[in-house]
């Protein structure tokens, strides 16, 4: 339908309306919709991570000093538990995908148990994550800054006049990148929590089908997020 007939029609005139061809029909595009704004929200986080991943190289000193210089990079032992919390969303990831192919074949109770999982094991990767965070700081490894601007008229980059608190870059990335990360799992939370009420409520498979697929595909990409991101901390 043009923009024009959408405008102008008269629904009170149009047969067949309300019926369940016309409900199905609707839910469908409502779906397409929100697929559609989903994909365009991914393509802006995709952007701000490749934003993030290029700033990292660069302060690293990949492509020359940045700022103050690279020379105060040290290389950040990533803790071991990165890689179970790497596992854990793995695993929450194929439970969302498992509630999927339970919706499709209809069958709400396995949908129910897969989807219900999914989400607690996204609890359990952000638990880990702030376990992390605070191995690194009982091992030393905080955020530092400097104590004053760099307000010098003649070079902005020079170092400030007053007390300097040294510390890492990479530990301050690591904490960007994850915070980061961290922040979007809890928004597809959100999401998770929303449509594991209707879930838990008793609504058909049919009905939650593509808010179960939605929420799977944003878990997919944030995993990919992650995957990058993880393997750029280790190859630096």
């Amino acid at each position: 339908m043009s923009m024009f007939g959408a405008l102008t029609d008269k629904p009170w005139l149009s047969p067949g309306i309300g019926t369940r061809t016309d409900v199905k029909e609707d839910a469908e595009r409502r779906a397409a919709d929100a697929g559609v704004f989903l994909g365009v929200f991914l393509g802006v986080v995709a952007a701000l991570f490749a934003l993030v991943a290029s700033a990292y190289l660069m302060r690293m000193g990949a492509h020359g000093p940045i700022g103050h210089g690279a020379a105060d990079w040290a290389r950040l032992a990533e803790p071991p538990l990165l890689w179970v919390n790497t596992a854990v969303l793995v695993l929450s990831s194929l439970a969302l995908h498992a509630a999927i192919v339970a919706a499709h074949k209809g069958n709400v109770r396995t949908l129910t148990i897969w989807f219900i999982a999914g989400g607690l094991l996204a609890l359990a990767f952000l638990a880990g994550q702030i376990t992390v965070w605070r191995q690194l700081d009982t091992a030393g490894h905080f955020l530092a800054l400097h104590s004053e601007l760099c307000t010098a008229v003649d070079n902005p980059l020079a170092p400030p006049p007053g007390p300097l608190v040294t510390g890492n870059p990479a530990v301050a990335f690591f904490y960007l990148i994850t915070a980061l990360h961290g922040l979007h799992i809890i928004g597809g939370l959100v999401a998770w929590g929303r449509t594991s009420v209707r879930v838990l409520r008793g609504s058909s498979a049919a009905a939650v089908a593509s808010s179960v697929r939605l929420c799977a595909r944003y878990w997919h990409f944030l995993l990919l997020v992650w995957f990058v991101m993880f393997g750029l901390l280790l190859m630096t």
